[in-house]
């Protein structure tokens, strides 16, 4: 029996939790930390111009999280066939998974480029760039879009090896090209005075090493799973499968991107270009705080699907017992950090008194639920890799279809600006409620 086996069948469900969750915790806060720094560097680094440009960078966001949608369908998708195919001894099936998932992610990438090279400007313009707003969000967002398939190919397949049980590899992934950006940004802003361009460029240089990384892993024999080039030939089941369960994942950040439209137009409404730059900063403190949430998800997926494909259903149990338990608490940590400093926060980004003063309120209201989003977290994490395509999309569409877009529309006409930031912590907890009602389900239906 493989070690990998041994380990995610048998050692203690907590043991395995840190161990597993660990890796992946530090390798997407160091990966928040260098999207970040970005918008740090391009803050502090182009003095008067500085809001416009966090504002663009803020517009071009949504595109980004297009990208994500693209790497965490396939790879959340895939890593369940792979961690159901590993618990019942199917190496064939996992490895017929990865080639397909590359050829996947490939395609729907290299697609992806084109229509956002095409269609670059009307899209940010859709997605809340004013015109002064716009050539900052352009410069910036056409040397991303150009990175798409470097970014999506490195985080989809980093999903199929920590599925594999490798946690500590995809993690010295997302750290190496992340530290690269870190290390890139400040030259190419600062020292070749490129401005956004250069922290895009940084952006993608980091990405490129990524996929590097990913190739090595695979060319050499650190991995359980070969990546066999002739079982790249596309299969109609494999595919439709790994579709299907990151169906949800997909949804979730396309939806995210949707909303962006909806959320830039109201702030332009109610608070004009300072506005965009306040909730681009808040985001991306919110994806900092929520990394350690995701961190436990992506470590507890691999021990979920092999013990749910071996039939330990106890184990399955437990795990989602002790997650709900950690993620709570991390959140309520989050929670009182950003209510006890949040002007130290904001004056990390800028000097800006506008901006400052009006993201201090929007951090606080949005902060408010914080406590109740890593119980939906789990959740999914369950439900994806149990296979359960549905249940999870209902998770997801609960909180960004269902109660999101009609509160950010109704709560601005009585509170103005501050109706935008209430419609977060709302949504948060009423999505809550839906995933703790579909989790009770499905684990009472698990045999004893």
């Amino acid at each position: 029996m493989h070690t990998k086996d041994v380990m995610l069948g048998n050692e203690s469900i907590g043991n395995l939790i840190v161990k597993l969750s660990a890796p992946a915790i530090v390798g997407l806060l160091v990966q928040a930390l260098y999207n970040l720094v970005d918008t740090i560097f391009v803050g502090r680094g182009l003095g008067e111009q500085s809001m416009l440009a966090i504002a663009g960078i803020s517009v071009a966001f949504p595109v980004q999280i297009i990208m994500m949608a693209i790497a965490l369908g396939v790879g959340i998708g895939g890593s369940s066939i792979i961690s159901r195919a590993l618990g019942k001894k199917d190496i064939i099936k996992a490895e017929r998974t990865v080639a397909n998932m590359v050829t996947l992610v490939v395609t729907v990438s290299v697609a992806f480029t084109v229509l956002g090279l095409v269609f670059l400007d009307p899209m940010l313009k859709i997605f809340g760039a004013s015109d002064i707003v716009l050539p900052f969000a352009s410069e910036y967002t056409k040397y991303i879009v150009i990175g798409t398939t470097f970014f999506t190919f490195s985080a989809a397949m980093s999903n199929a090896i920590r599925a594999e049980g490798n946690t500590k590899f995809a993690m010295a992934i997302m750290l190496v090209s992340s530290i690269t950006n870190i290390i890139l940004d400040p030259l190419f802003i600062f020292q070749f005075g490129m401005g956004v361009k250069g922290a895009a460029i940084a952006t993608v240089i980091s990405q490129v090493v990524g996929c590097v990384m990913v190739v090595y892993y695979y060319a050499s024999s650190m991995s359980r799973v070969d990546l066999i080039v002739s079982y790249m030939r596309p299969e109609t089941g494999i595919m439709s499968e790994t579709i299907s369960i990151g169906m949800s994942e997909f949804v979730f950040n396309v939806v995210e991107s949707a909303l962006f439209l909806l959320f830039n137009q109201s702030l332009l409404i109610y608070g004009e270009d300072v506005a965009i730059a306040v909730f681009g900063i808040v985001i991306k403190v919110f994806m900092l705080t929520l990394m350690p949430i995701i961190g436990i998800k992506q470590g507890i997926q691999p021990i979920v699907g092999y013990n749910y494909g071996a039939n330990e259903f106890a184990r399955v149990k437990k795990t989602i017992s002790i997650s709900n338990y950690i993620v709570t608490a991390m959140c309520i940590v989050s929670t009182v950090i950003v209510f006890l400093i949040p002007e130290q926060i904001m004056r990390v980004f800028s000097n800006d008194p506008q901006l400052i003063d009006m993201g201090i309120t929007a951090l606080k209201i949005s902060f408010l639920m914080m406590p109740f989003i890593g119980y939906q977290v789990v959740t999914t994490a369950l439900l994806q890799s149990l296979g359960k395509s549905k249940e999870s999309l209902i998770v997801t569409l609960s909180r960004q279809i269902i109660f999101l877009p009609p509160l950010v529309i109704i709560l601005p006409w009585f509170f103005g600006l501050n109706g935008i930031w209430i419609s977060f912590p709302i949504s948060d907890f009423l999505a809550c409620v839906v995933a703790v009602l579909i989790t009770k389900k499905e684990i009472a239906m698990m045999k004893h």
